[in-house]
């Protein structure tokens, strides 16, 4: 009997540490072609959005990842898997919509200076003057919800 029991607290356990992180992944290109160009997702009622605008080289491909995390808290990022980016970015903005970001990470060769960039409730974005036109990874982590959902 007692084995039993600790099988199914081991299920138990394992079911709750599957469920405490939902993520959704998907795969958009970057195009240089100066336009302004946005990218979205959703995970439940969790929408993130990386709206940007690009030149030099060819297409990319990059991956959108949004989790919600056991702390009831999001992220969402936004990254060129596997390699760095060599696109000059004009523009950047990410949002993890309706949701007051707690952090930001932002990467290019090294990490960027938080100069580049502007937090201001919801949105992350470049600004004009100091962002030196390099990302290849972008993290953005909203505040964790007072309610936790069930």
């Amino acid at each position: 009997m007692e084995t039993w029991l600790r099988l199914f607290l081991l299920v138990a356990v394992a079911a709750v540490v599957c469920v405490s992180a939902e993520e959704s992944v998907t795969h958009f290109d970057v195009k240089p072609n100066g336009q302004h160009s946005h990218h979205s997702a959703k995970l439940g009622s969790t929408t993130c959005v990386f709206s940007f605008a690009t030149v030099g080289g060819t297409n990319e491909d990059w991956q959108m990842t949004i989790r919600k995390n056991g702390d009831g808290s999001h992220s969402c990022v936004i990254e060129r898997p596997m390699k760095g980016s060599y696109l000059f970015f004009q523009k950047f903005s990410a949002s993890l919509m309706g949701l007051e970001l707690a952090s930001v990470e932002a990467h290019a060769k090294k990490q960027l200076s938080a100069s580049e960039y502007k937090v201001d409730g919801d949105t992350v974005s470049h600004v004009d003057g100091k962002f030196q036109s390099g990302l290849s990874a972008l993290m953005i982590t909203s505040k964790p919800s007072k309610s936790k959902e069930l």
